[in-house]
């Protein structure tokens, strides 16, 4: 079965090489984006990647920027892309940079072979999460030169739709079916809810789960999305993040359900890629 993968990188080529020659099998697809303000040692890295083999392509590069609409509008420009270059692909695997399989390829592929789940995490917005987010949502947000704009008053997410419109929530990180896929890019509802969520803030966690609950995927999902990640607050930046796993982590990142997990540095421990790559098998 053959996989298409959609990878994320702004920064650390050498931990995109690690993870490229990790998850590289000739069976699936890679479509690989580089953030326009990255390096150029990274944009070199991508293309030589694509020289190199032919089933290794990169999206035109864009500015992205967390908690924007960038991060949506990339994904979805990624399932065309992917969608028009190969038609034999069954899921949709989405990967940042510095994340990092647990297990072998092949086992992958094993796992998802003959599936027709979507596994995307979805949480429903409980009272409190939903009243908290209605004061982020009431009003419009752009990007512009880097920064995330807030601008003025604009309707609640309930006069945009019908009743029976649920707003839902999750992290980005997913592994979708090619038909769900083809849906985002496709259908109606998709569009409409493309042109609510272009303007609110932390898209990514939204508009999938929103949309794929709402539509008749709801009933092919697992709300496991097969990530290890563990997330952490940044005291200085005051931001929520994905913590970088160590040595001593390896029992957690191994107890877990994850196929990836995220996020590795190599400058910061080195020592626990090194350790998966030779449980996984992976050769220089």
């Amino acid at each position: 079965m053959k996989i298409a993968y959609f990878i994320m990188a702004h920064h650390k080529p050498d931990m995109l090489l690690r993870m490229m020659n990790a998850i590289y099998n000739e069976d699936n697809l890679y479509l690989i984006h580089i953030d326009l303000g990255s390096s150029e040692d990274l944009k070199e890295l991508g293309q030589n990647l694509v020289e190199s083999n032919p089933n290794i392509r990169m999206l035109p590069s864009r500015y992205l920027m967390w908690g924007g609409w960038s991060l949506v509008q990339v994904e979805l420009d990624a399932i065309n892309y992917l969608l028009q270059w190969n038609n034999e692909w069954s899921y949709y695997i989405n990967l940042s940079g510095q994340d990092f399989p647990l297990i072998p390829q092949e086992n992958i592929q094993a796992f998802l072979n003959g599936r027709d789940t979507n596994f995307i995490q979805v949480k429903q917005r409980d009272e409190e999460e939903m009243r908290k987010r209605a004061q982020l949502q009431d009003k419009y947000y752009i990007e512009d030169a880097g920064e995330i704009k807030m601008l003025g008053q604009r309707k609640p997410f309930e006069d945009y739709f019908s009743p029976n419109i649920k707003q839902f929530g999750g992290s980005q990180w997913k592994m979708i079916s090619r038909d769900f896929a083809f849906y985002t890019v496709t259908a109606q509802l998709s569009f409409e809810m493309q042109e609510y969520y272009r303007y609110t803030f932390i898209p990514d966690e939204q508009f999938f789960q929103t949309l794929i609950m709402n539509s008749p995927f709801s009933v092919k999902i697992s709300e496991k999305n097969m990530r290890c990640l563990r997330m952490e607050t940044d005291q200085q930046k005051m931001i929520y993040h994905a913590a970088t796993f160590r040595m001593s982590d390896i029992h957690a990142l191994y107890s877990s359900e994850g196929l990836f997990a995220r996020k590795f540095d190599l400058a910061i421990d080195a020592d626990v890629v090194d350790f998966i790559e030779k449980l996984i098998g992976v050769s220089d």
